[in-house]
């Protein structure tokens, strides 16, 4: 059989996403990602109180691909520079997911 007639064989990892809703546009997108259910609800309560440009967090059970993941972590880069955030906050995450946060945080913003 050809390699268009085999499965699949992508391997994905389970995650809770933590999905937050902006105030302003009311898009959606993945604020966090979290191995356990709990932790993944306890950090949606946290968003909550301290970032009021969201009107709700939801948690779902996600399986995402080593790709999929890196274009999550690429937009929290992204979102954080254009928010103003230190770039200190790449320290809060380990390798590899660091420097796919780097490179979104430092990638032309097309504004100037």
């Amino acid at each position: 059989m050809g390699a268009a007639g085999r499965g699949c064989d992508v391997k994905t990892v389970m995650y809770y996403a933590v999905v937050g809703t902006r105030r302003a546009d009311l898009c959606e997108s993945v604020v966090a990602l979290l191995s356990t259910e709990a932790l993944a609800r306890e950090t949606g309560r946290r968003f909550m109180a301290t970032r009021p440009g969201l009107v709700r967090c939801r948690v779902r059970q996600v399986d995402l691909t080593r790709p999929q993941v890196y274009e999550i972590v690429r937009q929290w880069g992204r979102d954080d520079a254009a928010r103003g955030c230190p770039i200190s906050d790449a320290d809060r995450l380990p390798r590899p997911y660091r420097d796919v946060y780097i490179d979104g945080y430092m990638e032309p913003t097309g504004d100037g």
